[in-house]
């Protein structure tokens, strides 16, 4: 990609990321009399860093990532739960850092490896998926050891942890499916 192409797909991304951030993830399940809408308690933005990985390649899911944060921690209030420099202190601020090496991994895969199917896709966003899971478990456990967290380890671990995992690799599913539509179409 030319270095203009390249920052296209970055704003494209950016702003891809941002409006994924304000909509509220939704699921339909099974009910008395059809289907239902269940809102998920979670963020697209993983979701969006990891589709534009998949289609732009690892360089651009990197910038995308780090414009992201870079837009977040100046006041923007894009961030799941607001913005500023103050959200460092937050626990989810480990998750935002992690989308930097999980849009990489999952960019640098997805440019080695011809992958059509959504199942494959599904697979490389996960490795996604569990970077970014990896990296915001590890700033839960260094703020768990300085002290800073008021809730208990097992709290944060299933609250801050082991639930968003899950949850994003419910999300990794509609990114898997886009990215084999949009990957056929763009002709990879």
């Amino acid at each position: 990609m030319t270095a203009l192409t390249n920052l296209v797909a970055v704003v494209m991304g950016l702003l891809l990321t941002i409006v994924v951030g304000f909509l509220q993830p939704t699921i339909a399940v099974p009910a008395f009399g059809g289907l239902s809408l269940v809102e998920l308690p979670t963020s697209g933005q993983l979701a969006a860093v990891l589709l534009t990985a998949l289609l732009c390649g690892a360089r651009v899911g990197l910038m995308t990532a780090v414009a992201y944060l870079a837009f977040g921690l100046t006041q923007f209030p894009v961030f799941h739960a607001g913005g500023g420099l103050d959200y460092v202190l937050e626990p989810g601020f480990g998750y935002l850092l992690g989308l930097m090496p999980g849009a990489w991994l999952v960019g640098r895969i997805g440019q080695q490896v011809s992958l059509r199917d959504p199942f494959s896709l599904w697979f490389v966003a996960m490795v996604g998926v569990v970077v970014v899971s990896l990296v915001g478990g590890m700033h839960l456990l260094l703020g768990a050891v300085v002290g800073h967290w008021s809730l208990s380890w097992l709290e944060l671990t299933i609250g801050h942890w082991l639930i968003p995992l899950l949850l994003q690799a419910v999300m990794a599913c509609p990114v898997a499916v886009v990215a084999a539509v949009l990957r056929r179409f763009l002709l990879y």
